[in-house]
Order: structure tokens, then C-alpha cells, then sequence
């Protein structure tokens, strides 16, 4: 494989995490049993921590009671496959393809365990496939990568794979058809972009090319080699100016790649160090990677569920999304590892003002203004809460109290006028 190739090899690892994550919360549910259930729920957290050796020897505990379990079986080889021990990944994965075949040629006729099984089946395939492309041994990726697109037909993932074996393999035109299945069924898959932009690259339609790697940037603006291959586009047009400001962006984002792979790498070796993870999301934040900077809040409570600060964090977040209903229980859960927090009470005064749950926003601003009688932002989001209740007089006298606190706050100066016209108007005969 050429350098270039096993550069963005490693550059997809992250988002191969994402889809193991994504997988891991499809199997779930298969699990019947109650105790095994929990454990298995454990080993799934454990992969999302990125705490790989307590996953190891969670789902080993599952397999020692029932060496049959082929979900527990199929995340036991994911979590090899993380750790970058392929051997250990392909034994394992070999192991769960035998268990399939003993399955097909059983009696069950459970339809949602035959269903969840083949779907198991086919990412076993898509998984040895993503290892063998790793050891550029391509010919044996495609069969795996082949049978995971006859198993899971409506996954993009399959097709994506076989896709981007073709484009190794120098086979456009069904690297093409590959990339074409994929968007059908994920339309916003932003490395088939970078893909497809690198074929018309190599086909000499650079003008389509930048087309494609501007769809690509437009769905993950934090990638750094779509600037980079934009760049090498706009070169072969003649447009310098623009090759130079990609370049400048790729600069930018690199810097942000290489920040976040030292950090990870940190936290590999102290999981629970909450400095580094909320260093962590606020560059993944910096760079508008909103996805990662959730992802790592969330990280940094569930190893730290006392720690207020994260749940504080992640509440901001979701307010700057305006996603009113997420971020309210970030702030309650703020209250309760800490009462005497004034400003979760100010936010939660704010949300719930938005949503139109007034008695709820008045209760957390008048404990505001207990806790804090001299900020002037909860009276402000008081008289807020009445006005828009009808309540103008309780809203003319918090402004009045406003006023008397901080007498040069022309903001509750003109908004006690606006208020007391209004209530003249109000009083007066028609």
C-alpha cells in the first residue's frame, strides 16, 4: 500500500471507533439474560471509555459461561481488533464465522435471532475485511467485504469497504458502483467524497474532483486531508490563491489532529484524568468537531459521575445547539452534586422560560436571587418570566428592584417604562 494510502488508513481509525459504537449499541438488546445482560452493558461501556483491558476481561467472563455467546464473542474480537492485535482479532473472528455455520445448520427458526445473527454475521465479514485491508492483503479483504454486502445489503458500511478496496485495487469503475451503494444508503458519508474526489483526480477531472472534496469538507469540516487533497486539486486547475488558503486550512487542522492524538495518547494511559478531557473537548470544540466534543463530556462523567464541572460543560453545549430539553438534566444533575450552584439555576431559569414552563423558571430564579440577591441577571430573567405571563405589575416591580440595585442599568431602566406605558394603556377607557 503506498504511503499516502496508510496515511489515511490511520486517519479512519477514529471513525471506525464511531461505527463500533455504533454497533455496539445495535447488539444490546440480543442479550436475554438479566445478569448477562449487565455485564455485557458493562463490557460496552468499557469500549466506549476506551478502556480496553476491563472490556477484555468483561466480555472473557461472558464467553466462560457460555463460549457460545456470539455477541459477547464478536466484541471480545472488536476490542483485539482496537488494540491493534489482529491476530488475536482474526482467531476470534475465525472462531464466530464457525459459530455461524453451526447456526445455519440448526433447527431455530427464531426469526429475531436469526436476523440479529446474520447482521452479526456480516460485520464479522466487514471487520476481517478493515484487518486484512490493514495488512494489504487485498484480495482476501474483498471476499470478506463481498460476503458482509450479502449479509447487510443496507449498510453503507459494506459497500464503503468494497469501495474503497476497488480504488486500492486501481478497479474505478467499480470502486464507483461501491461508493454509489454507499450514499444510497448514507448520502452524508464524507470519506466516499474524499474517495471519489481522489479517482476523478486520477482520471484528470480535477474540476469534479474539487467538487467531491468540498461535499466532503461540508459534512466533516474537521478532517484535515480533504483540505489537503483540495489543495492538490485547485493546483491542477491553475488556481493558486485557492490551493494556498486550503493549504493554510490544512495547516490549521493538522495542528488539531496532532493536539487531539496527543491527548488521546495521555489518556490512554490515565483514563481518568479530567483536566486532559476537558482540554480534550474544548480543542475538538475550537474546531467545530461537536460530535467529538459531546462524545468526550460524556466520556469524562461516566469516569467522573461526581465531577459537576463535566455535567456544567455539557449543559453549555447543549444550549449553544438550542437543544433546551437535553440540557436541562445536565444542570438539575449540577444542582444536585452542588445546591449552592447560582448560575445552573440562572440557566435552568432561562430553559425552562423557553420551553414556556414558567412556574419552573420563576422557582429557579427566585432561588437564584436567595442564594445571590444582589445579580441582577435572575431579576432580569424574572421579569422576563412575568411579562411574558401578563403579570405586569410583579414584572414592573422587579425592574424597580433592578434599578435601586444597580442604577445604571439602562436595560431595566427602559424596560420599566416600556412596562409602565404599556399598563397605563391597559387602565385607560377605550
Amino acid at each position: 500500500m503506498k504511503p499516502a494510502l496508510l496515511l489515511r488508513e490511520v486517519k479512519l481509525k477514529a471513525y471506525r471507533v464511531l461505527i463500533l459504537t455504533a454497533i455496539l449499541l445495535y447488539l444490546i438488546p440480543s442479550v436475554s439474560r438479566t445478569e448477562t445482560t449487565a455485564t455485557f452493558q458493562q463490557g460496552v461501556e468499557y469500549v466506549k471509555l476506551r478502556l480496553h483491558p476491563q472490556a477484555v476481561d468483561t466480555f472473557k467472563s461472558i464467553l466462560s459461561r457460555d463460549p457460545t455467546d456470539v455477541n459477547a464473542l464478536f466484541q471480545l474480537a472488536n476490542v483485539y481488533k482496537l488494540q491493534d492485535e489482529l491476530a488475536l482479532a482474526i482467531q476470534t473472528f475465525n472462531t464466530l464465522l464457525t459459530q455461524f455455520r453451526s447456526f445455519q445448520n440448526s433447527t431455530i427458526t427464531d426469526s429475531e435471532k436469526t436476523l440479529t445473527a446474520e447482521r452479526i454475521h456480516g460485520l464479522t465479514h466487514l471487520a476481517l475485511s478493515e484487518i486484512y485491508c490493514k495488512q494489504s492483503k487485498l484480495d482476501i479483504a474483498e471476499q470478506h467485504a463481498k460476503e458482509a454486502v450479502q449479509r447487510c445489503p443496507t449498510d453503507a458500511d459494506t459497500h464503503y469497504r468494497l469501495g474503497y478496496i476497488y480504488t486500492h485495487q486501481a478497479k474505478f469503475d467499480a470502486a464507483l458502483t461501491s461508493f454509489r451503494h454507499t450514499l444510497t444508503h448514507n448520502p452524508d458519508f464524507a470519506e466516499v467524497y474524499e474517495w471519489l474526489g481522489l479517482i476523478a483526480v486520477m482520471q484528470q477531472k480535477p474540476q469534479q474532483a474539487v467538487a467531491y472534496y468540498q461535499k466532503a469538507i461540508e459534512r466533516k469540516p474537521y478532517v484535515q486531508s480533504a483540505y489537503y487533497n483540495l489543495a492538490k486539486a485547485y493546483r491542477l486547475l491553475g488556481d493558486t490563491a485557492a490551493a494556498t488558503e486550503q493549504l493554510k486550512l490544512f495547516q490549521h487542522m493538522k495542528a488539531y489532529y496532532d493536539r487531539t492524538y496527543a491527548i488521546e495518547g495521555a489518556l490512554a494511559e490515565d483514563p481518568i484524568n479530567t483536566t486532559l478531557r476537558l482540554e480534550l473537548a474544548e480543542v475538538h470544540l475550537a474546531h467545530k468537531h461537536i460530535s467529538a466534543a459531546i462524545t468526550t463530556y460524556q466520556s469524562l462523567i461516566r469516569l467522573n459521575p461526581e465531577f459537576a464541572t463535566g455535567y456544567d460543560k455539557l449543559g453549555r453545549l447543549y444550549m449553544d445547539l438550542n437543544m433546551s430539553q437535553r440540557a436541562i438534566p445536565f444542570f438539575r444533575k449540577v444542582l444536585e452534586l452542588n445546591p449552592n450552584t447560582v448560575e445552573a439555576h440562572i440557566r435552568l431559569g432561562w430553559l425552562y422560560t423557553t420551553l414556556k414552563a414558567f412556574d419552573k423558571a420563576e422557582s429557579h430564579l427566585q432561588s437564584a436571587i436567595e442564594k445571590m440577591p444582589g445579580l441582577t441577571l435572575a431579576y432580569h430573567g424574572l421579569a422576563e418570566v412575568y411579562t411574558k405571563q401578563g403579570h405586569l405589575q410583579k414584572a414592573i416591580d422587579v425592574y424597580r428592584r433592578i434599578t435601586e440595585i444597580a442604577p445604571d442599568d439602562n436595560d431595566a431602566w427602559k424596560a420599566l417604562q416600556n412596562l409602565e406605558r404599556l399598563k397605563k394603556r391597559s387602565q385607560t377607557p377605550q
